[in-house]
């Protein structure tokens, strides 16, 4: 039996990430914010030596290269993924520069069609949320990006004077700025999703399913008027996909 894999996603604002024994036993898992990556690094240096890593990044070379040199100096093959006009694992990269998916949105996607195998809304709700969308071919094609919750909060208090309480909740008929604000936000936020979820409906023969990932999934989906299912691992999943497929080469 081959050793354990380690999945890492480096997001715009945390490093989620697993051990995982294939085919399908998750030994640990974890995540912290960026500045915390060398407390990471003495973390993973306590578990056994992964076989490999396998991993997508969002956030740029400067934790891209610290993470790379770590995995040199222990001699661990390290994969980053990138997203390709070709077919991984089912899925169909359709977009009109395939190596501009990001690679988090790409690995969520081959995660959402190994539990969907049908046409499927893949919504990630963190620092930005994207809404993407899978026909019942298992082809990507499109979606949206725009910010998540707390960009909006933080553009609100950047640009006005007065709206610096975000304490609120969504309500139907907000009667205080926090509420107000939070309402706003919830609203404009699931009203993109279920355009989008009606876009892919109308674009189809049955119903998609939606599958909603991120640090703001629950929340999210809680403001929906269809049914959601939350998948916390869901960019880690696709990733194992990825690295279980490649192996098998």
């Amino acid at each position: 039996m081959s050793g354990p894999i380690l999945l890492v996603d480096v997001g715009n604002s945390r490093i989620k990430w697993a051990l995982v024994q294939p085919p399908q036993e998750w030994l640990a898992e974890g995540a912290c914010a960026h500045d915390e990556t060398a407390r990471l690094l003495d973390e993973w240096g306590r578990f056994p030596q992964p076989a490999s890593v396998v991993a997508c990044n969002v956030a740029g070379d400067d934790l891209q290269q610290p993470l790379s040199a770590y995995w040199q100096s222990r001699k661990v093959p390290l994969h980053w993924v990138q997203a390709s006009d070709r077919s991984h694992a089912g899925v169909s990269n359709l977009y009109e520069r395939p190596q501009q998916l990001g690679s988090d949105r790409w690995a969520a996607l081959i995660g959402a069609w190994q539990r969907a195998r049908s046409a499927c809304l893949v919504v990630s709700a963190g620092t930005a949320v994207t809404i993407d969308s899978l026909n019942e071919r298992g082809e990507f094609v499109g979606g949206m990006i725009l910010p998540g919750r707390l960009l909006m909060q933080q553009s609100l208090a950047r640009g006005t004077h007065a709206l610096k309480d975000f304490a609120g909740n969504p309500v139907e008929f907000p009667r205080n700025s926090a509420d107000a604000v939070s309402s706003g936000i919830a609203t404009a936020l699931a009203c993109t999703v279920q355009a989008a979820y009606q876009r892919l409906t109308a674009a189809g023969a049955t119903p998609p399913t939606c599958i909603v990932t991120g640090g703001d999934a629950e929340w999210l989906s809680g403001q929906l008027q269809f049914g959601a299912i939350i998948a916390p691992r869901l960019i880690l999943e696709g990733l194992l996909i990825m690295a279980q497929e490649n192996a098998g080469k």
